[in-house]
């Protein structure tokens, strides 16, 4: 495990990974994603020099940051059960964030860094209500959300992009779309995405894209269609089933950004320096390597906070 939160984690992984050791994969899991971890090597970010007054200074008086994340979208967010730690590429931001404010990273009920299951129908009311102090969780920073909340970034600048099965050798640019079954998510705004990169594709909506995954799988549809982040996430566990087309088709813009309640711009700033900063001393790169890397995805150019 990463050195700044071995400590936080050790506890509640060995019970986890007793309950399981008959089976021996979550053992094999945790072995695995330490190994991963030590090639990667260890973050340089430091506790900043000072914190600004406000928000981020609330923060560390309450003595924890609590950080909205996805549960269930592999390299991303997601829970893994067998060692009760929150994995993927906006979990590791939530731990530079809290290494930022605090120094180090406890994670837990009772650490520096508490992490709270949200998703994209429940993040904004959580702003709102003060259930968590962030949303970190593939929450794209349109200017039309501007508007509604702060964001910091992008941390991530991705778009939307095409999955097929990989042995498709027919499919290789989103104009090869024209004609072929492509699932996407019902009540998607990928689909209207789609729609104007390639009128002629036949969209079929499924009810997530673990089904449309899925219906790739078994010959029913042709291609996936999200965000590329979400793509990748599929080839985690099944590289021989899934390919992601390059990533030169990418048709859309999506900023991920952390978001905060609106008009907190000295927390804006803050967390914009943070990613200004792990950009420079490499730790962006450590954690893109530790997730979506280790999928096979092309390290992406960096992103450029928009610093409104």
């Amino acid at each position: 495990m990463r050195a700044f939160r071995k400590a936080a984690a050790a506890v509640a992984a060995a019970g986890l990974l007793s309950l399981a050791a008959c089976s021996g994969e979550a053992s094999q899991d945790a072995e695995d994603q330490e190994s991963l971890e030590e090639s990667v090597g260890t973050y340089s970010l430091e506790q900043a020099a000072e914190l600004p007054a406000g928000y981020i200074q609330d923060i560390a008086d309450k003595g924890y940051i609590t950080v909205g994340v996805k549960y269930d979208q592999p390299l991303i967010g997601q829970m893994n059960t067998a060692t009760g730690e929150v994995e993927g590429f906006d979990a590791e931001m939530a731990r530079l964030l809290a290494t930022y404010i605090f120094g180090e990273v406890t994670e837990g009920d009772e650490g520096n860094l508490r992490f709270v299951e949200t998703t994209s129908q429940n993040r904004e009311t959580y702003i709102n209500d003060g259930t968590v102090d962030v949303v970190i969780a593939s929450y794209s920073a349109y200017p039309e959300r501007l508007t509604q909340f702060d964001f910091a970034g992008p941390y991530f600048q991705t778009g939307q992009n095409v999955m097929v099965a990989a042995d498709n050798t027919d499919i290789n640019s989103v104009a090869d779309l024209a004609g072929k079954n492509v699932c996407i998510a019902e009540g998607s705004g990928s689909i209207g995405n789609l729609e104007e990169a390639n009128p002629e594709a036949i969209i079929t909506p499924l009810a997530d894209y673990a089904a449309c995954a899925q219906a790739l799988e078994n010959g029913q549809t042709d291609a996936v269609s999200t965000d590329e982040t979400i793509l990748y996430g599929f080839t985690v566990d099944k590289p021989d089933v899934y390919r992601v087309l390059d990533s030169s088709n990418i048709f859309t813009d999506e900023p991920y950004g952390v978001a905060m309640p609106l008009g907190e711009t000295d927390a804006r700033n803050f967390v914009n320096d943070m990613i200004d900063e792990i950009i420079a001393n490499g730790d962006w790169e450590k954690a893109f390597n530790l997730t979506f890397g280790a999928a096979g995805m092309p390290l992406p150019e960096f992103p450029a906070p928009n610093r409104y």
